[in-house]
C-alpha cells in the first residue's frame, strides 16, 4: 500500500467487489474494519472495494419505506 488515505463523509463499507474477492472477510454493506472506518487506504477506493455508507445502495427486495 502506498500509505495514501481517503476520508469518508460517514464511514466506509465493503462493496460487492470486495465481497466477491474475499468472501470470508468482506460482506457487502458491512462497515470495514474499525481502524479503517473513517480513514482507509486510497487503493481500496480506487479498486472499488469500499464506498461511503451514505452512497451505498443495497440491492434486494423493495419495502414500503422505499416509497415514503
Amino acid at each position: 500500500m502506498s500509505g495514501e488515505k481517503v476520508t469518508a463523509q460517514t464511514y466506509w463499507v465493503w462493496t460487492y467487489i470486495a465481497a466477491a474477492k474475499n468472501p470470508s472477510r468482506s460482506v457487502s454493506g458491512v462497515p470495514v474494519w474499525p481502524h479503517y472506518q473513517k480513514d482507509a487506504p486510497k487503493e481500496w477506493l480506487d479498486q472499488g472495494l469500499i464506498i461511503d455508507a451514505s452512497e451505498y445502495v443495497e440491492e434486494g427486495q423493495t419495502t414500503i419505506f422505499d416509497f415514503m
